[in-house]
């Protein structure tokens, strides 16, 4: 239990363990809570909402019996035995939900009870023709209102029964309810207990170096650059301390590296007449609105009756709305542009995307301005970019910390190691290198598929962006023993980049040729005109990439094995790359071949002359 990493990973399977019973409890308890809700809200609602439709049915027969003896006879007949028709459609829906002891006899004597009922009406129909209203009216209350009666007193007792059942099933549901909270709350009592029993023994013993670490980062974030990390213990923080102090020797280089400008939001808008949840205006040839949608008259506050068959401006004054329409249409202009407008006091952004709709001489018919409300994305895209800050100075700044700590305790000079702790040194430095690599590469497609990513594509050198890019590795290729240099005309035409995406690209390609090469081989990169386009390609003689892998290499996160086994794992570089190069007009693939080296080729635009 020397090594950090084991006694961390101890701790975490009790707390994984503990935490298991108590997903596992809440799981269960739910499912039966569950359980318990569905029996409540199912077949006892079902009934009592049967129950209360016949007793309306029986209430509207009711007052049809009195409609006919006051005279309106055919009326109350077809209302009455269009009420038996929907009384038996809601009979037959409780009798096939009988679900209660006792509520079986109630149901047949419900049945019984009414078919007397509906045979007193005809002899009240008998009896009203030979004997007057009041008469009539007498036989009603003594006669038939009591079999009314018997009905509705039959219909009460369902009720009464699926309602006490379902009193019964909610107090039993908020008895497991109870049980169930007492439940969790104790296991999750006793794993808080035992969290806080193992963070209050070892915390502070496992701490105490990480302090050391935070107080040199603040050091050299305030610019103190040689900064040294006291080596406490021989466990994985104490080789990390040693990496820290090698790598704060590279970190001012390191900070002056090239960075990605920051993205804007990129013009987004979709021109669907059919919309109706923007605003969405239809003009004439001459600019007379013919219709309006019902979100611009909420918006605009102007009704589409006022304003039809009027000039645009004589119903709405927003001349730079105006403009933007005429200039649309004059110079055929399908792209969208967001534009702030400010109505009643209130400030919005719309992408405006103005549609001409053409008749059979091609002549413009009607122009369709489509007013996409991006007002909220707006305020989400500054969050977005706050986030992308955030991430960058919490994330970066210690991997880059801890990658230094590593490669300081792999120098001699701060104290031998054995052969075991160097092979630990070694790992410790490649995952927390692939870690740093996959955080740049993120923060770095976040940008890229930015609404509004800036890139600032203007005629460049290639040769120039090559010799910027290849001179970061030489000392590294040197030092692999690995043959880096680059072959191309000097006279070669410029092309339309943005010349730190494309250094980006070639730091990734050349970065990941060194990863995959050893003594001897040899990294070649070159530019050549080929179908008015520039290609660009880096090769090597290294590993070579499996034929099942070729296909993928450009996606997000690919990971797999080559044929010795080894892990193979790209992670986001190469899809940044592609999503770059693409973005720029180009093409990206690769060409490889087992123990023969790989070549990575993307084209660029030629910059006219």
């Amino acid at each position: 239990m020397k090594s950090l990493k084991s006694r961390i990973t101890l701790t975490c399977i009790f707390l994984s363990i503990i935490i298991a019973i108590v997903g596992l409890v809440s799981t269960l308890n739910i499912y039966m809570l569950r359980k318990s809700v569905n029996g409540l809200m199912t077949n006892n609602y079902k009934s009592i909402n049967d129950v209360n439709n016949m007793n309306q049915c029986i209430q509207s027969e009711e007052n049809n019996m009195l409609m006919y003896i006051l005279g309106e006879k055919d009326t109350a007949i077809n209302n009455f035995y269009n009420n038996n028709d929907s009384f038996y459609k809601w009979f037959n829906s409780e009798h096939d939900n009988i679900t209660e002891i006792g509520e079986k006899e109630l149901v047949y004597k419900t049945n019984n009870d009414y078919v007397i009922f509906q045979k007193s009406f005809s002899e009240l129909q008998e009896y009203t023709k030979t004997h007057t209203v009041s008469e009539s009216t007498d036989y009603y209350n003594n006669s038939v209102l009591p079999k009314v009666n018997d009905v509705k007193t039959d219909l009460n007792n369902i009720l009464k029964i699926n309602e006490t059942a379902m009193f019964k099933s909610k107090d039993k549901v908020r008895q497991s309810t109870i049980n169930s909270m007492y439940i969790v709350l104790i296991i999750s009592f006793f794993a808080i207990a035992f969290g806080l029993i193992t963070s209050l023994l070892y915390t502070k013993k496992w701490i105490n170096p990480i302090y050391l670490f935070e107080f040199a980062m603040k050091s050299v974030k305030e610019g103190d650059f040689n900064t040294q990390v006291p080596i406490i213990n021989n466990d994985e923080i104490g080789m990390l301390a040693g990496q820290f102090n090698l790598m704060t020797k590279k970190l001012f280089e390191y900070e002056r590296s090239t960075k990605g400008k920051l993205l804007t939001e990129k013009n987004k808008s979709l021109a669907i007449i059919k919309s109706i949840s923007d605003p969405l205006i239809v003009l004439d040839s001459n600019y007379k609105i013919t219709h309006l949608n019902k979100s611009f008259e909420n918006i605009f506050h102007i009704s589409e009756l006022s304003a039809k068959n009027r000039h645009f401006l004589e119903i709405i004054r927003i001349s730079k709305l105006y403009d933007y329409i005429f200039y649309s249409i004059t110079n055929n202009i399908t792209d969208n542009k967001i534009i702030p407008l400010t109505i009643n006091k209130i400030n919005y952004f719309f992408d405006v995307t103005v549609t001409s709709v053409l008749d059979e001489d091609s002549k413009i018919n009607n122009i369709v301005v489509l007013l996409k409300n991006v007002t909220e994305f707006k305020k989400l895209e500054k969050t977005r970019t706050d986030f992308i800050a955030t991430i960058s100075h919490e994330l970066k700044t210690p991997l880059t910390s801890i990658m230094m700590g590593v490669g300081l305790m792999l120098q001699t000079e701060l104290g031998e190691t054995n052969e075991k702790q160097r092979d630990i040194l070694f790992t410790l430095k490649e995952d927390t290198q692939k870690l740093t690599d996959l955080v740049n590469n993120l923060l770095q497609l976040t940008k890229i598929q930015s609404e509004k990513a800036v890139f600032n594509i203007v005629p460049r050198s290639i040769i120039g962006i090559i010799e910027n890019s290849i001179s970061t590795y030489y000392d590294q290729a040197k030092n692999q023993d690995v043959s880096l240099h680059y072959e191309a005309n000097d006279n070669l035409p410029k092309v339309l980049a943005d010349d730190e995406k494309i250094i980006w690209v070639l730091n990734n390609l050349i970065s990941n040729a060194l990863k995959y090469t050893g003594a001897g081989d040899e990294i070649l990169i070159s530019a050549e005109v080929k179908k008015n386009k520039m290609l660009i390609y880096v090769k090597d003689t290294g590993e070579g990439i499996p034929d099942e892998y070729k296909s993928k290499i450009f996606d997000r996160f690919m990971q797999g094995k080559d044929v010795n086994s080894q892990s193979i794992s790209i992670g986001l570089g190469l899809f940044v790359a592609k999503e770059i190069v693409q973005t720029h007009e180009g093409e990206i693939f690769c060409r490889s071949e087992l123990d023969s080296g790989s070549t990575f080729s993307f084209t660029l635009p030629l910059a006219k002359v």
